[in-house]
């Protein structure tokens, strides 16, 4: 047992190591930035309450494992900001540490690959919401900033409206609720007019 509960502490360890990648976004205070634990936490706490509130025909529990694990790839790759550069080598750097994690001699080491792989996929409705939610978080926090991030980094209306497209095509009255919030942010001078 102590041998078992040694590859645990180890995987455990591990994967806290999410709280040190940190991302472009603020915490709604704009005191800091965010840590990708934080993001998937939020994001997590997000889902249940849609899911609840909208009562989403999908399997919960794996949807929010799906949520928690959905980034623990950027303890090895880094985070890829939604409005930067895109990295070429993302993916495969992302999976190379998925591989990592579920190479952990644990029960649900294997678990992590299944739903990141099925989460890249978005072919099931719970990857669907998970990325919907992946979407809709930010965006709160970014309203909650007064746009901070989005001024910052001279986001444009066309480049959230890109970014949010998982929300229009899965998520249409979230999706609506978004597009008079991103006008109004382009009135503010939060997001650039183009």
């Amino acid at each position: 047992m102590t041998d078992r509960i040694a590859v645990l502490v180890a995987f455990l360890t591990d994967v806290e190591r999410l709280k040190l990648v940190t991302r472009k976004a603020y915490v709604s205070d704009t005191s800091r930035r965010e840590n990708s634990a934080e993001h998937s936490w939020h994001l997590s706490l997000g889902l249940l309450a849609v899911a609840r509130e909208l009562n989403l025909e999908i399997d919960l529990h794996k949807a929010l494992v799906m949520a928690l694990i959905h980034d623990v790839c950027e303890i090895d790759a880094g985070d890829t900001p939604a409005f930067g550069p895109q990295r070429p080598d993302q993916h495969d750097a992302e999976l190379r540490c998925i591989e990592r994690l579920a190479g952990y001699d644990l029960k649900f080491a294997p678990t992590i690959r299944e739903l990141w792989i099925e989460y890249e996929a978005q072919e099931s409705v719970e990857s669907r919401w998970v990325k919907v939610m992946d979407r809709v978080m930010p965006f709160i926090v970014n309203l909650a900033t007064k746009g901070t991030n989005w001024k910052e980094q001279l986001v444009t209306r066309t480049q959230v409206l890109r970014v949010s497209e998982p929300v229009r095509e899965h998520a249409p009255e979230i999706h609506e609720w978004m597009l008079g919030k991103i006008e109004d942010c382009v009135r503010t001078g939060w997001l650039i007019d183009a």
